[in-house]
């Protein structure tokens, strides 16, 4: 699609002041200069970015039919001021405009410079003149999900949209160094003892230690066994099973592999029993920040109770202190292991703008829908009794 700009409607009049110019491009390639910029001077996570975003639109995106969009706004002095990476994606009868990165990522933006000043009407306007650009393959609500009020200190403008709270926080914590001293800030001696005992306990399998994706045959290794963990995981516990995707093995493969040009983007650490790999986590460095994106451990009943989650996470935080990393996260979703670690409980919402008639079904159900989630996962009793029933009734 051509990039458009808009005419003199309503809607870009109120953006006038601000936002000069408004183009909506399907395909990223004519703006790459433009993103870069952006992500120079802007406050972002790492799934903002082309390395992120073009992976994953490229695989897993166009598995699942995802129609991409980019809303690029410049200002008066035609430079870029603002860019949401969005997609269309077919819900029964609805078509919803959503973050490109799906399910995969864990924080989500749009890239604002930062002296931008907005204000709702502006950004209602953006995205209804980037949604008529479209024709009719417009989208009939937009469900910007999962964004953090605020990244590195900075506000999120799109939180000033119509929002609710999302279902789930992500987790984060500031690092310090040396690894040791962290790790006993975190850790009560007691707890450390415990996690020294299944290490030793763990060793009877043969030598523990920890390997990374550092050559094409190492990375090979250890992506086969965290997908056949992953999975293996998800069908004992009746949960939707993405990585049985050729999709998701193809974007993770892209990701983690070595290169000629150096290591790669995706960091794969494993922690091995032996020659048997017992768990992994994967994460990205960015500005400083570990993001880890996935984990998975091996579900045998001799192995797991040594916890190999726990001792590869604390083998890797301490290791991350020690590279001089400033901060890491453990994404979304409430666990244990993560409130051991991070002392920064994120809060997410969601912002839902519906466009049409349709729209406004549309955004009712997904608040609804959104709104529940959040009551079962926030409530740890009615979360545990929905997730026996899921064991007995997948399809909850």
């Amino acid at each position: 699609m051509r990039p458009t700009q808009p005419g003199a409607s309503a809607e870009t009049a109120r953006l006038g002041a601000i936002l000069a110019q408004i183009e909506v491009h399907m395909d990223p390639t004519p703006i790459l200069q433009d993103w870069a910029e952006l992500e120079a001077t802007t406050p972002v996570s790492v799934y903002q970015t082309p390395a992120f975003v073009i992976p994953w639109l490229e695989t897993i995106g166009a598995a699942r039919g995802i129609q991409p969009f980019f809303v690029l706004a410049r200002d008066r002095q035609e430079r870029a001021a603002a860019l949401l990476c969005l997609g269309i994606e077919r819900h029964g009868p609805f078509r919803v405009a959503s973050f490109l990165g799906g399910r995969e990522s864990n924080s989500n933006l749009g890239l604002f410079r930062p002296d931008l000043s907005v204000t709702r009407a502006d950004l209602v306007a953006l995205l209804r003149t980037a949604s008529k650009a479209l024709g009719r393959g417009a989208p009939h609500v937009f469900l910007l999900k999962n964004q953090p009020y605020a990244w590195r200190d900075i506000a999120n403008p799109l939180a000033l949209l119509p929002h609710q709270p999302s279902p789930s926080f992500a987790y984060a914590t500031e690092l310090s160094s040396p690894g040791e001293k962290f790790l006993a800030a975190k850790l009560s001696k007691d707890t450390r003892k415990k996690l020294r005992k299944k290490e030793a306990r763990l060793g009877d399998i043969g030598p523990v230690n920890a390997i990374s994706n550092d050559t094409p045959a190492t990375a090979r290794t250890i992506l086969d066994t965290f997908l056949a963990e992953k999975i293996a995981r998800c069908e004992a516990r009746s949960l939707d099973v993405d990585f049985v995707d050729p999709a998701v093995r193809r974007f993770l493969e892209r990701l983690s592999y070595p290169t000629d040009n150096g290591a790669p983007w995706l960091e794969f650490h494993a922690l091995r029993a032996g020659e048997r790999i017992v768990a992994t986590y994967a994460g990205v460095t960015y500005r400083k920040h570990f993001s880890c994106m996935v984990n998975s451990f091996d579900a045998a009943p001799e192995i797991a109770k040594s916890s190999p989650g726990d001792l590869l996470l604390m083998r890797l935080v301490a290791s991350l202190c020690d590279k001089g990393l400033e901060s890491f996260d453990l994404g979304i979703g409430e666990a244990r292991y993560k409130n051991t670690y991070c002392d920064e409980t994120i809060a997410l919402f969601d912002a839902i703008l519906p466009i049409n008639a349709m729209g406004h079904v549309a955004a009712t159900l997904a608040g609804l829908r959104l709104r529940a989630k959040r009551m079962i996962k926030q409530n740890p009793k009615l979360f545990a009794q929905m997730s026996r029933l899921r064991r007995i009734i997948p399809v909850l």
